[in-house]
């Protein structure tokens, strides 16, 4: 009876800790990390058990982290499951994203069970998938779970991975992720440029002293680099976004790399400290077998790989073990152990990084400390062997060194010039010989290699073509290969340019902050559908706050913000829209909906953005945002017009109020003309009577060498709006036209432009012209002549020192009323200029026919005449026909010295552009 009592106790005891195994593990959204390693159980088992049949409610086939550490498994890789209920204390279910410690694992699997075992959601990922295709931009995986509201769920997570080799499981907040990735990110980038400019320090000095210790220590430096990179992940994110399957297979071959450094590197100090002895021959003998085994890797499997990897770093460990013994016994001195002891720190972090069973433990980002190690040691090294060398390398310079250094200099740049690989054929294709260039190009070690591997040559399709091969390391490259008429062919490895031009085709077509299409690319794929007859409708959204955001927290914060909304704007459109960010403060949708759909798909948009707040230093800032919808049904339309009509509802939109959604009318634009002209007239009969206007001064400066000509032009603008610039009469002409304004604001100038002379007598005296343009209005006005006539009585202003412009549109279809005025300006002794000369089909008549001092050359003539020869024989022309009929000659646009030089050396009079002066505020002195 007692055994029965036992046993029953015995069993009591086991559901007890069973059940407090099982205690679910609380999470609230004051949960910003926690750590699920040491409360997970698992289950070891072969990769195709599904989660069905894991048996959540079944303890006694779970083991605890400890035992997991401690169990073997045989046979290929497995997945280890691990376990863990979970109970959501608030009342909103919440999204926690779960990272794995190691970025190389092949695939995993994260499970929501209900507590009989069911799944209620998942998500799988797999190491293969690019960054730019994983549901989280990290080259870590990390994958979202959503748990819900006071209830209590199984959290499964799934790891193809050894046992002992297990990663960190930690759930993050999404912002503390986001946050704690980008400042390890940047911390191991600082790192790892420090390091490498170290490295390269040390091959600076190796190269001024000749110490083989100094290029041995920088190149297992580089070494080190290239392997934490790959170790931490952060090479996937910047060299193979798009195949991370690359980062894997290199993983390895670095870490054998390294391996042969850190022999050489061995060897060099046994030679440092010990001179010629049988260290110095054991050392050789160690780097020779790291070398052959390097060259034997590519053809082991797997295990194999790893076993080697293994068992090379521990037989180095123990070696420099040795060495650094042998050191310090031979010579015990202060000077030498600190040296020593660098040494063994180096030794031992490459140890702990290569050896498989402990390079886990700096998989991902955690490897910063050993990055820090690295370089404080590299910093030490070389501070100590600098006094060393120094010393040696005075006594080393000599007339011979000098010789020797300009010999190495002179055959560095014939190598340089052989940098491409060459190669000969026999007469059936097959390859004769190669040189050492074509040997590295495919990683071979001899010519019987490439013979074996490419026995009937290279077949390519004509005389020249770009080629994918795989080299014998493994490695796929890009090859230029060109074969000529001589039996003879040249290679060259183009890798490097054409992932270049991969990036640079993704950056053509996306935005560089968000990645999301370009306005290019939404233009070309709106009209694309419209040339085929879709139905198609584009929705606008337009974001205001941006540059308050960015007033207060940076441009950084301004670019955060608009990140995280058109990620969060991307998930909640269709599945069948495109996002893009046609400008700064734009997103666009383009959708396959009808107009009611995509009016209610907008407005749920507008909800969102309604809804998010971007917080920076302590600080919340909220956007305001309006919608406009364009939609096309089948009829022709052209992409731009569908974009241009909803940017109209945009400003329709902002017209009704924050959060706003307008559809586009036929009634719109005519509402928005109408709205715009009655704005403009308004304004500028305000202006007209409170006499608000902007006056600027672009000076004109002679050619000629041998007088000193002071000329300039007097420009009429309408003052802007609180900060605003000026705004130019091409923006509000028009409308000035149509209130009968510009005949009052011309007469207006020309009294400014007098009055300011008669207040300085001295700066009228100095001027040679001052050029003032006239509008259409003053042509029709019969009196202007008159009103000329009795303001220049009143001036210190000679006559001759005025000149009316007149563009050439203006003067083609005023003819009769510019011919009468510049007839009775040139009876008054005032010049006349004939402004935009060469923008019409009558430019050489009204030349010939119109009474002119000065014609001014179109700009766009000027502007391109240095690329343009066309451009350049028509300016040379003008300026030939202008010296036949007297007529002085001014290039407009000028905005570099080499036009400037070539205008001269073509006859031109005057030039005016930027590179003479830009326009400045033109005001008279207060009285």
């Amino acid at each position: 009876m007692f055994r029965y009592w036992l046993v029953g106790l015995l069993f009591a005891l086991g559901l007890s800790q069973s059940a407090a195994a099982q205690e679910p593990l609380t999470v609230s959204p004051q949960t910003s990390r926690l750590m699920l390693n040491e409360y997970l159980n698992y289950r070891v088992v072969d990769k195709s058990l599904n989660v069905e049949n894991i048996a959540v409610n079944e303890p006694q086939r779970w083991l605890s982290p400890s035992q997991l550490q401690d169990h073997n498994y045989a046979g290929e890789r497995p997945n280890v499951w691990g376990v863990i209920p979970l109970f959501n204390r608030s009342n909103a279910p919440l999204t926690f994203h779960l990272k794995f410690g190691d970025p190389y694992l092949e695939k995993v699997g994260v499970y929501l069970l209900d507590k009989e075992g069911q799944i209620t959601s998942q998500s799988i990922s797999r190491f293969s998938t690019p960054i730019l295709q994983r549901e989280y931009l990290s080259h870590e995986q990390v994958l979202p779970v959503t748990i819900p509201a006071n209830e209590i769920v199984w959290l499964a997570v799934s790891v193809q991975q050894w046992p002992e080799q297990m990663p960190s499981v930690s759930l993050w907040q999404p912002g503390d992720l986001q946050l704690r990735l980008q400042q390890q990110q940047t911390a191991l980038g600082v790192n790892a440029g420090i390091l490498i400019l170290l490295a390269l320090a040390a091959a600076t000095s190796a190269r001024l002293f000749g110490s083989r210790l100094l290029i041995a220590f920088g190149t297992l430096t580089l070494a080190f680099t290239l392997s934490l990179l790959l170790h931490s992940g952060v090479w996937i994110t910047y060299f193979t976004p798009y195949s991370p399957d690359i980062a894997a297979v290199l993983k390895g071959y670095i870490s054998q790399l390294l391996i042969v450094a850190l022999s050489w590197f061995i060897w060099e100090w046994s030679r440092f400290r010990f001179k010629l002895s049988r260290f110095n021959r054991i050392g050789y003998s160690v780097m020779l077998i790291a070398i052959a085994m390097t060259i034997l890797l590519p053809w082991l499997p797997e295990p194999w790989q790893l076993a080697l990897i293994s068992w090379e770093i521990n037989a180095l460990l123990l070696w420099g073990g040795v060495v650094v013994g042998r050191s310090l016994q031979k010579q015990p001195v202060s000077g030498h152990r600190w040296k020593t002891a660098l040494m063994v720190l180096t030794v031992l972090s490459a140890w702990l990084l290569v050896s498989p069973r402990y390079n886990p433990i700096w998989e991902g980002l955690s490897g910063l400390l050993l990055y820090s190690g690295l370089t404080l040691v590299t910093i030490m090294f070389l501070l100590a062997l600098e006094r060393y060398r120094l010393s040696r390398l005075m006594q080393r310079i000599s007339h011979l060194k000098q010789n020797r250094k300009t010999l190495r200099r002179r055959l560095w740049r014939l190598l340089k010039r052989t940098g491409e690989g060459w190669f000969q054929m026999n007469s059936d294709g097959s390859i004769k010989q190669v040189n050492r260039q074509m040997m590295r190009i495919l990683a071979a070690h001899s010519e019987e290699q490439i013979r074996a591997n490419w026995p009937n040559g290279f077949n390519i399709d004509g005389q020249r073509q770009l080629v994918s091969i795989e080299r014998l390391d493994g490695r796929k490259v890009w090859l230029d290969i060109e074969l000529f008429t001589d039996n003879t062919g040249r290679i060259a490895d183009v890798t490097k340019r054409m992932e270049a031009e991969v990036h640079l085709n993704f950056l053509a077509h996306h935005d560089a902050v968000t990645g999301l299409l370009n306005v290019r690319e939404f233009r070309r794929l709106l009209q694309d559908r419209l040339d085929k007859k879709k139905t198609s409708s584009v929705t606008i959204i337009r974001l205001t706050g941006l540059q308050v955001i960015a007033d207060q927290a940076g441009s950084d914060g301004r670019d955060q913000a608009i990140l995280q909304l058109t990620l969060s704007l991307q998930q909640k459109a269709p599945k069948s829209a495109r996002v893009a960010r046609i400008s700064e403060t734009e997103i666009a949708l383009l959708s396959r909906e009808d107009e009611q759909a995509a009016f209610a798909q907008a407005h749920r948009l507008l909800q969102f953005c309604r809804e998010f707040r971007f917080s920076s230093d302590k600080r919340i800032f909220q956007l305001t945002a309006h919608a406009g919808i364009s939609y096309s049904a089948d009829e022709d339309v052209a992409a731009s017009t569908l974009m241009r009509q909803a940017r109209e509802a945009v400003q329709l939109a902002m017209q009704q109020g924050d959060y706003r959604v307008h559809s586009y009318s036929e009634a719109d634009q005519k509402r928005l003309i109408g709205q715009a002209e009655a704005e403009w007239e308004t304004r500028l009969k305000k202006a007209l009577r409170e006499e608000d206007w902007q006056l600027f001064s672009q000076p004109l400066i002679s050619t000629s060498k041998s007088e000193d000509k002071h000329c300039f032009e007097v420009l009429l603008r309408l003052p802007g709006s609180g900060s605003d610039e000026a705004i130019a009469p091409q923006q509000f002409l028009r409308s000035a036209l149509r209130a009968g304004v510009m005949g009052k604001a011309d007469r207006w100038l020309v009294r400014e432009v007098i009055e300011h002379f008669n207040e300085q007598p001295f700066q009228a005296n100095r001027t040679w012209r001052c050029h003032i343009n006239l509008s259409a209005q003053s042509l029709e006005d019969v009196d202007f002549i008159r009103f000329l006539e009795q303001i220049l009585k009143q001036s210190v202003l000679q006559p001759e020192q005025l000149m009316f412009e007149v563009a050439e549109p203006d003067a083609d279809k005023y003819f009769d009323e510019t011919y009468r005025l510049f007839k009775e300006l040139q009876g008054l002794g005032v010049g006349t200029a004939l402004d935009q000369f060469g923008t019409g089909f009558n430019s050489f008549r009204l030349m010939r026919q119109l009474p002119l001092t000065q014609i001014k050359v179109n700009r766009f003539w000027v502007q391109d005449m240095l690329v343009d020869a066309v451009d350049a024989e028509l300016v040379a022309s003008c300026v030939r026909i202008a010296k036949v009929l007297g007529i002085e000659v001014c290039a407009v646009g000028v905005e570099s010295d080499e036009a400037r030089i070539k205008l001269t050396q073509l006859g031109v009079d005057y030039v005016q552009g930027f590179v003479c002066g830009h326009p400045v505020e033109w005001q008279r002195q207060e009285k």
